[in-house]
């Protein structure tokens, strides 16, 4: 008789909200403002706390693979980072999505696991409603957490909606929060082309793992340090 193997892990302490198995793919307002990603955000605002007060905070963009420290652009940013050495825990990854504010520490909790929304299929009614969405949660989370950090920038294409909607929270809460990505004409197409290895030339964000910007940040981020 076949012995059966019992479950020995089912994940249910990493859901933060939702029912835990829903794979939320699509784009517009039932992805943007989904109940369960409106529950993980009010959830984020009332029973998460930073661990520590952080030297600075730092919004990153949303990727493709999930968890995001899987996708290619993350593990570039997180490698970069860790040059900091002891300072690197002094840095808090935050995610900018649809799915809501993402600190680092929660990416593999549901629903930030589990959902995929693809630019592609926005138009500009669904992006000006992403801008507004994100810029109420941002500047809502910033309002609630506003003790633990020091400091706040972002690193974060400069013509993304995130970067938009981090520019209405700057003019709104009178606050400065820097984008540590350089502008985009001073990166040659030719140095995109090289890190995409002629697969991923529809992901707009590999600007943002080219050596010069990755260095542009490390050294803007040992300056806030010091």
């Amino acid at each position: 008789m076949e012995r059966r193997i019992k479950r020995t892990w089912n994940g249910k302490e990493l859901v933060w909200a939702g029912d835990g198995k829903t794979f939320l793919r699509g784009v517009g307002e039932d992805f943007l403002t989904h109940p369960f990603f409106e529950e993980a955000y009010e959830r984020i605002l009332s029973n998460y706390r930073p661990k520590i007060h952080y030297k600075l905070c730092l919004f990153l963009p949303c990727s493709y693979g999930k968890p995001y420290s899987q996708s290619y652009i993350h593990y570039a940013i997180i490698k970069l980072l860790r040059s900091l050495k002891s300072n690197y825990n002094k840095v808090h990854q935050v995610i900018l999505t649809n799915a809501g504010i993402v600190p680092r520490e929660l990416e593999e909790c549901y629903p930030f696991c589990c959902y995929d929304w693809n630019p592609k299929f926005e138009n500009s009614e669904i992006k000006d409603r992403y801008t507004k969405v994100l810029f109420n949660r941002l500047k809502g989370y910033i309002l609630k957490f506003c003790d633990h950090y020091d400091n706040y920038a972002c690193y974060l294409r400069w013509n993304s909606d995130s970067y938009k909607a981090i520019s209405m929270v700057e003019r709104d809460l009178d606050l400065k929060i820097p984008n540590l990505s350089l502008n985009p004409i001073y990166i040659p197409e030719s140095k995109i082309g090289k890190i995409s290895f002629d697969v991923y030339n529809h992901e707009e964000d590999l600007i943002l793992i080219t050596q010069k910007n990755l260095q542009n940040l490390l050294q803007r981020v040992r300056e806030v340090m010091s």
